[in-house]
């Protein structure tokens, strides 16, 4: 077993360099060494592995999910791995996280702390996801946990678990004193066309979210201000000016001085379910049961029975 393993691994440096070469410069293993490699895997999967070019090889469509299997199997080993070890050694296990930008605006920053607090022995890398590739670093143990919307993929995986955390849907975002909110006058749904707006745009579906949830009511295009990629600046520029900006509650929680709250308006709102994803496979790694716990625990969802 442990024979494949090392094949599989040198499979991945072959396929990640292009060619055998420089695989062999990289791994310090010979070039006939690698070719063996190659030779004993499509041996024990009885079909072709690579394919090879002018200017190296390729994987071929086996080839590629030969790769992402063994891209699995090397993160779960360098878990075991540092786990076993951790008497004998002073390096953290590195647990990969990625989040959203409503996940990073401050949702999780308690969780991730008392995380660390409980197991000292692991190294959190809190990133941002890509909404184009996410999934499949997940799948492939680049990440280990995604937080989002947990449908956001296409389809069921067996290999991953779901744990939804809460609902979002989306809300008119202003300043607690804005004047919409401080006058004490009868809300008119044509005022909301008075006041400049922001579109965050880190998220690409907030524009059409923003132009269209206002003009389906009033007929009219808000008028956009700003055009904001990084969510602090559109928290920023709410609190300190009279804009309005579509969001969805979650991003606004931890926000003060002045808070950030919701218009309430007769809007039509799509609610979308919120949460973590995983790999099945590492469902028993005490961390991560413990990232779960907590974030269940954090929007008041009871225990998961055993």
């Amino acid at each position: 077993m442990l024979d494949q393993i090392t094949h599989l691994f040198r499979l991945r440096t072959i396929l990640e360099e292009g060619s055998l070469r420089r695989a062999s410069e990289k791994l310090n293993v010979t070039q006939p060494a690698l070719s063996r490699s190659l030779a004993q895997l499509e041996a024990y999967f009885g079909q072709q592995l690579v394919k090879r070019h002018a200017r190296g090889v390729v994987a071929t469509p086996f080839g590629a999910k030969v790769l992402s299997v063994s891209n699995r199997i090397e993160r779960y080993w360098e878990i075991a791995e540092q786990e076993l070890r951790s008497d004998v050694s002073d390096e953290k296990t590195v647990f990969r996280i990625a989040g959203g930008p409503v996940w990073r605006s401050g949702v999780l920053a308690g969780v991730l702390a008392e995380l660390q607090n409980r197991h000292p022995n692991i190294l959190i890398e809190f990133t941002a996801i890509s909404v184009a590739k996410s999934l499949d670093d997940l799948h492939e143990g680049r990440l280990d946990v995604v937080f989002t919307g947990v449908s956001f993929d296409s389809g069921p995986s067996r290999r991953l678990s779901r744990v939804k955390l809460t609902d979002v849907a989306n809300h008119v975002m202003a300043r607690e004193d804005h004047p919409l909110l401080r006058d004490g006058q009868p809300f008119e749904m044509e005022r909301l066309l008075d006041y400049p707006w922001i579109v965050y745009s880190e998220l690409p579906a907030y524009r059409e979210i923003t132009q269209h949830m206002i003009s389906q009511h009033l007929g009219a295009a808000p008028s956009v201000r700003f055009v904001c990629q990084s969510l602090l600046s559109v928290l920023t520029l709410l609190q300190q000016s009279d804009c309005l900006c579509v969001l969805p509650h979650l991003a606004v929680e931890f926000v003060n001085s002045p808070r950030i709250v919701p218009i309430d308006l007769p809007l039509q709102r799509n609610t979308a379910e919120v949460g973590l994803m995983f790999r099945s496979e590492l469902g028993d790694w005490a961390p991560l049961q413990t990232l779960v716990a907590m974030s269940r625990e954090k929007f008041g969802l009871a225990e998961e029975p055993n």
